[in-house]
């Protein structure tokens, strides 16, 4: 039986195409998806930035869930009928990452990823859903989640108590308030949008930082810690916000950088750094391993990832530009019947 898959046409569009379904092999998984949560690096992969050129020839995204539909002969962690989402560093199992882990990621040049009727993977890149959540909340899961789960938990950087300074509404973001919130941590949301500040109140912030109102956002941070600054600060890759980061840092505290945004030099003051024995640490996503601790995590404390927009499969290009808006938390692609809106 065949399924549909979309692929890149190298010139920023997606076409579909039909591909015949193998069986397993003896190791593999056959997925039935059922959603696909979208990324910053979609955009990139698909449409290309100045710095790069589209795909060509490559199923995008990597972010799934889906049902099992067949295993083969040898596969002993799912059976046909679990519930089951990618991860997108497929190599990257546990410990530090490597050269190794970081080859080979879903929607990349080297490998396709899930924008696909069905997936085979090997049953070593695939985690239990938590079951509480719905398809389109498990979607969000791989890439947004997880990289806020390593940053706010698997540094060991932040503990009850300690503050820890959120920049932006997005994906990453919102998660982080979540688990901040969730571990005891005081939240500090910096965002120039008071309507996404009011929902960032909602998602677990304590204090939030109009950056209309207080451009120097770092020196707000300071204000509210009484000059001591936060243990844990999450530098989404904004011009110039290094420098503001490191600032608005503790003494021995963390900045940790969870995305690019900007494009242009992003300035870091290494007399700030140095005199505060301030670390910067970079976050990129996290290990299969994470992502089950993070799931458990998930289950005990039944967390609800934002989600603010759901599109159908047939409507990628309207879902990127949605993401390219700026939503509060996460747009998904379902492979139902488009329901004909954008709005869950």
């Amino acid at each position: 039986m065949d399924y549909q898959e979309i692929y890149t046409d190298g010139e920023g569009a997606l076409r579909r195409r039909a591909r015949a379904q193998a069986a397993p092999g003896p190791t593999e998984v056959r997925v039935h998806v059922l959603a696909v949560s979208l990324n910053f690096r979609d955009v990139y992969a698909i449409r290309g930035n100045r710095f790069r050129a589209p795909l060509t020839d490559r199923v995008p995204c990597s972010d799934a869930v889906g049902r099992v539909l067949a295993v083969g002969a040898a596969v002993e962690r799912f059976r046909p009928g679990d519930r089951v989402c990618t991860t997108v560093l497929p190599n990257w199992q546990d410990g530090p990452l490597t050269q190794e882990g970081l080859a080979g990621s879903l929607g990349s040049a080297g490998r396709d990823g899930v924008l696909a009727e069905q997936l085979l993977l090997d049953q070593e890149h695939l985690v239990a859903a938590p079951a509480y959540l719905s398809d389109v909340e498990a979607a969000t899961l791989p890439v947004a989640a997880l990289t806020a789960w390593h940053a706010v938990v698997e540094l060991g950087a932040l503990k009850a108590g300690d503050t820890v300074v959120v920049q932006t509404t997005g994906g990453v973001a919102v998660f982080a308030m979540q688990f901040a919130a969730a571990i005891g941590a005081r939240v500090i949301v910096v965002s120039r949008s008071a309507e996404k500040l009011r929902r960032a109140r909602e998602a677990g912030a304590t204090d939030v930082i109009d950056t209309g109102l207080s451009p120097d956002w770092e020196r707000a941070v300071l204000a509210l810690t009484g000059g001591k600054g936060a243990q844990l600060v999450l530098d989404m890759g904004l011009t110039d916000s290094l420098r503001r980061s490191a600032t608005a840092a503790a003494f021995e505290g963390t900045v940790a950088i969870i995305g690019v945004v900007q494009e242009h030099v992003n300035p870091l003051d290494i007399f700030t750094v140095m005199n505060k024995n301030v670390r910067v640490r970079g976050v990129e996503t996290g290990s299969r391993a994470m992502f089950e601790r993070m799931n458990r995590f998930l289950d005990e404390h039944r967390l609800r990832p934002a989600v603010e927009a759901v599109f159908g499969a047939d409507r990628v290009d309207a879902a990127l530009d949605r993401l390219l808006a700026s939503p509060f938390g996460k747009v998904v692609l379902t492979w139902e019947t488009d329901p004909g809106r954008g709005d869950w």
